[in-house]
């Protein structure tokens, strides 16, 4: 019997990941972020190329308008609070996610924490605030004449403001420079870049580090995959820049990349967001098969809602499973994966049990022939544990 678990946001793994990443919860960064919308298709729509930008949802708007609902309440919970975001083109029009009011409000609602919201006075703070926008603005569009002009203008009203854009000019600047290595590069992206992005341009700071990511991405062609340095290769660099398929391209390539647990989980995640459910299941259950350990430890990081919420209840089963036998389960309560072909290596008696359950649940309905007793048979013999979950599954 599986112990039912009402509390849990199914959807909660997303969020928490984009709120650890990021400090805040955005419809956009989370649009993205699940492979929902292209980000190219983003980037038109910022320019005013694009009326709404629902029209360019890759999954059904209503499906993602659900789970997007579903992710507010979790931040909510967490004692978040919500923020209207106004959008607007190149050339200060107002831009749409939807044409529908109501769902449009929801999309550019985010969350973030009560310390962080701005109290402003209209009279006195509207010239700095300004400053600071054009600011954004010219950064974003590389204007270096521009940027000069604003920056030495935020210097008059706010110095200390002043000082952190200065220092994020100057590591973009290094960045882009031939003085540091490609492990520095990403690391002073990721470590001091990232944050500081995040705390000055708040929902901006997708188009000012991206095109960051992409760079980076470009600069490791060519790169050989090393476990010491696990950052320092395509299928992560990509992932940030929303390359879904360069990350599976770049680890298809390493010669020994289903052996190594964290590619096959970049691989699988990867995977999901180009909507390829069956090889991203595959190469989770390549996971759990050949290392069991390191699979629940990255299976916390999974941004895949449905895999995270089959995990929790496989936790809950009575009797319980060892986790080498969950790829297994899926199968009972997943019977579609079961036609899939798979072609797996690993723990014999996890591989034994996915193969047993694979027959199984793809035999004729009339399941008391000799061929599925003969099956059920050796699976009880296997472990009597799945074979009891197995007759659940039927009944």
């Amino acid at each position: 019997m599986v112990k039912p678990n009402i509390l849990h946001n199914p959807v909660s793994p997303q969020v928490d990941q984009l709120l650890f990443e990021e400090g805040r919860f955005s419809p956009v960064s989370w649009l993205l972020a699940n492979g929902f919308l292209e980000y190219g298709d983003y980037v038109n729509w910022r320019n005013g190329l694009i009326d709404s930008l629902d029209s360019c949802f890759i999954r059904q708007r209503d499906t993602i308008i659900t789970q997007l609902k579903a992710a507010q309440l979790h931040a909510v919970s967490l004692g978040f609070e919500s923020v209207v975001v106004a959008y607007t083109s190149t050339d200060q029009r107002v831009l749409l996610i939807s044409c529908n009011p109501a769902d449009d409000l929801i999309f550019k609602t985010d969350f973030e924490p009560a310390h962080d919201r701005m109290q402003l006075d209209l009279f006195f703070d509207s010239a700095p605030v300004c400053t600071e926008n054009e600011l954004i603005a010219a950064l974003i569009a590389g204007n270096v004449q521009e940027i000069d002009i604003y920056l030495d203008k935020l210097n008059r009203y706010d110095d200390p403001k002043h000082q952190d854009f200065k220092q994020l000019i100057e590591l973009g600047r290094r960045i882009k420079s031939g003085s540091l290595s490609i492990q520095q590069k990403v690391a002073v992206l990721e470590e001091e870049m990232m944050p500081l992005s995040l705390k000055l341009l708040r929902g901006e700071s997708i188009r000012f580090l991206t095109p960051l990511w992409r760079t980076l991405s470009d600069s490791l062609t060519g790169y050989v995959f090393r476990p010491q340095a696990p950052n320092v290769h395509i299928s992560y660099t990509a992932a940030k820049a929303f390359q879904w398929q360069d990350v599976v391209s770049s680890i298809e390539q390493e010669p020994k990349w289903l052996e190594n647990p964290l590619l096959l989980f970049r691989y699988a995640e990867a995977c999901f967001k180009l909507n390829r459910e069956l090889t991203g299941f595959t190469a989770w259950f390549q996971l759990f098969l050949s290392d069991a350990e390191e699979a629940v430890q990255l299976i916390k990081k999974t941004t895949h809602s449905l895999l995270s919420a089959d995990w929790r209840r496989f936790q809950d089963l009575d009797p319980e499973l060892e986790t080498r036998f969950f790829p297994a389960w899926l199968l009972l309560i997943k019977p579609a994966l079961a036609r899939h072909d798979y072609k797996l290596t690993g723990d014999s008696e996890g591989c034994q049990a996915f193969s047993l359950v694979k027959q199984l649940m793809i035999l004729p309905s009339e399941r008391t022939g000799n061929a599925s007793l003969s099956l059920r048979a050796e699976l009880k013999m296997l472990n009597p544990g799945i074979f009891d979950h197995f007759i659940t599954a039927i009944l």
